[in-house]
């Protein structure tokens, strides 16, 4: 089992806690909350921003949520077009369409959830479990683990904003405004280049090179910890166990 370190979260709100355990998206999981449908070690909360213990016992509706008893780890291949949620209101296609093929093929019944995101027109390496601690782990900005990116551009990047982008730009974030600074960041070709961050923000490739004038048209992630999407052998939408030791062992931060 994983232990929890000293820098991890032990408390998240409660909207975003039922989320990452997989019950529901975020949204669903205000709607709930707000509803009176959501008991937190036995008492009902109404306010889906209240910061709960994340290892608190949740009932909905009277039923506990998934069973963490079983630990499993996935690794996606994510598919151009398809959103990083477990239930879209326009019936888009998302993630989970691909991994509930996947796990009914393994006879898998327990809910497994995304570690971070990948926007609608993003593609590459997509982690799901149901190890809340682990995928906390992976997402705390505390613990830089590196998720390195190949971005295809509208039109080729110059040596000066290269040394911009790598000196930092500030960018807002939801009315929130953050510095961001790829830890690694290198030309493959003129319209092409590979960048390392270390904390995700909502599009954040994306808004690093909106910062400078240029548009990125294709962002593929390559690597996620330790994990190389290529020596996954996965076809777009495939999906594969892996060991937790594969992604990053926590002894490295």
């Amino acid at each position: 089992m994983y232990h929890q370190t000293r820098n991890e979260p032990r408390y998240k709100s409660l909207n975003r806690l039922l989320s990452q355990r997989g019950y529901c998206s975020r949204r669903q999981a205000e709607r709930l909350i707000r509803n009176g449908k959501v008991c937190v070690n036995a008492q009902t909360v109404r306010n889906p921003f209240q910061v709960v213990p994340i290892d608190a016992r949740l009932e909905i509706a009277g039923e506990p949520t998934p069973s963490e008893k079983h630990l499993y780890y996935a690794a996606m291949n994510k598919r151009r077009g398809t959103l990083t949620t477990s239930n879209d209101e326009h019936a888009r296609k998302t993630v989970y369409d691909d991994l509930h093929r996947f796990l009914t093929q393994t006879g898998i019944t327990e809910r497994l959830f995304a570690v971070g995101r990948l926007d609608k027109d993003s593609d590459g390496l997509l982690l799901f479990t149901n190890d809340n601690h682990f995928a906390d782990f992976l997402t705390n900005p505390d613990h830089h683990i590196p998720k390195t990116y190949r971005a295809r551009l509208a039109r080729p990047i110059s040596n000066s904003e290269l040394e911009t982008l790598r000196n930092g730009i500030t960018i807002e974030v939801r009315g929130q405004r953050y510095l961001a600074q790829p830890s690694l960041l290198v030309r493959l070709s003129p319209r092409l280049v590979e960048l390392v961050l270390t904390e995700g923000k909502n599009r954040e490739v994306r808004r690093l090179f909106d910062a400078i004038g240029n548009k990125v048209e294709r962002l593929t992630r390559i690597k996620f910890g330790n994990l190389i999407l290529s020596e996954l052998n996965l076809e777009a939408g495939e999906t594969r166990f892996v060991q937790k030791e594969e992604i990053w062992n926590h002894q490295q931060s």
